[in-house]
């Protein structure tokens, strides 16, 4: 082809008007520069760091959970240890020569007489 012969094709295929060059062809898509295995690659590492992400997050939170289950297992053994204390105090008082003496006057008892006494041997 000669260079009269492109001048004229490209005069023919631009706007007389305003000079410009009208394309009428499809848009194409942009690709993004990356081949199918470096688009795999980015996705793998994106799954690596959120799964990274999460677990940390989960871990966080089982610890502030497992703090909180130490509180309360704390809570109930101090209230346990108050239990036993006021118990233990309660055997004490009912176990008492004192308290035993009051209960068996009020039950009709009395003390045995010599006849009465048996010693094993």
């Amino acid at each position: 082809m000669t260079r009269p012969e492109k001048i004229s094709r490209m005069v023919g295929s631009r706007n007389t008007n305003s000079g410009v060059r009208i394309k009428n062809s499809r848009v194409r898509k942009r690709k993004t520069g990356m081949t199918r295995k470096q688009v795999l690659l980015a996705g793998l590492i994106l799954l690596l760091f959120m799964g990274s992400g999460i677990s940390y997050v989960w871990s966080n939170f089982e610890m502030t959970q497992r703090g909180y289950d130490i509180s309360e297992l704390r809570t109930e053994e101090m209230r346990l240890l108050d239990k036993n204390r006021k118990l233990r105090l309660e055997l004490a008082i009912l176990e008492s020569p004192q308290n035993l003496e009051t209960l068996a006057h009020k039950l009709g008892l009395r003390q045995p007489t010599p006849d009465q006494i048996i010693v094993l041997k």
